[in-house]
């Protein structure tokens, strides 16, 4: 899907005046992963009116007569290379290496549109994005002392490689014709919810496939929400330019966390 999305050369807002456009994507690495790059730029808008700041004063026309900028060229190119895990569905990318940089939130949001272009939602359906959450997110919720009220909600997994848990999932909620699942737990008045293991192993497969929010009392005993769509996963790393491209070091920390995640879910397999 993502290569029919390249061949579409589909312009998508990022923030403010900033878009972008999948530069490259497709060369395989490894037998999983797939490289491609988001080029981020400034969508210059030839058109409305124009400042003199020389003048301290809206240009002339005269002033603009000499402006010929092609509408095909852009200025202010970033690229930020991700890697597909095609198995899991996975992506992950090069979030800042300079003064720019391309949030998790708009990188979804960025995706989420190019994947939805009409052309491609009438072929594929409606493609779902998740941003990974930082893995204490989801422990943080759970582990709240005076915890009120979970809120756990799951799309169909996409990974082709599914656990068990996954696939029942998956397969319950296509038999129905439901395009979620929702539980809701609330706590007794004067208790704190205790979640089970089942509860515990539906949040690990929301987090990763919808969301998980929580509210309660903190240990200062202030009530708060909490969400793991508000805490994305980032992993600074660094690398020597001499001895590694970026590449690699990008190929590096996908495999690290791949580890962790199939290791986590190794348990739930059948």
């Amino acid at each position: 899907m993502l290569r029919a999305a390249y061949r579409s050369k589909r312009v998508v807002k990022i923030r403010g005046q900033f878009a972008g456009i999948l530069g490259t994507f497709g060369r395989r690495i490894g037998s999983d992963f797939y490289y491609g790059e988001i080029f981020k730029f400034y969508n210059l808008k030839l058109t409305g009116k124009w400042l003199n700041v020389n003048e301290q004063a809206p240009a002339e026309e005269e002033d603009l007569q000499e402006l010929n900028v092609p509408e095909h060229l852009k200025p202010g190119l970033e690229a930020f290379p991700f890697l597909l895990h095609s198995p899991t569905h996975t992506l992950f990318f090069l979030s800042q290496e300079s003064d720019e940089h391309l949030g998790p939130v708009d990188a979804a949001r960025y995706f989420r549109e190019l994947l939805n272009q009409p052309r491609l939602a009438e072929k594929y359906g409606k493609i779902k994005i998740t941003v990974v959450p930082d893995e204490d997110a989801l422990k943080k919720i759970l582990s709240l002392p005076d915890l009120r009220r979970l809120h756990i909600e799951i799309s169909p997994p996409n990974p082709d490689d599914l656990n068990k848990l996954e696939k029942k999932i998956k397969e319950r909620l296509k038999n129905q014709n439901a395009k979620k699942v929702v539980t809701v737990l609330v706590a007794e008045k004067g208790e704190s919810l205790e979640p089970d293991e089942e509860t515990r192993l539906l949040s690990e497969v929301a987090a990763i496939n919808g969301y998980v929010e929580g509210r309660g009392a903190t240990e200062s005993g202030k009530v708060q929400t909490f969400s793991t769509k508000e805490h994305p996963m980032r992993a600074p790393s660094v690398y020597d330019p001499d001895v590694e491209t970026v590449e690699t070091a990008l190929l590096g920390a996908a495999e690290k966390y791949l580890a962790r995640l199939l290791g986590r879910r190794g348990t739930n397999r059948g």
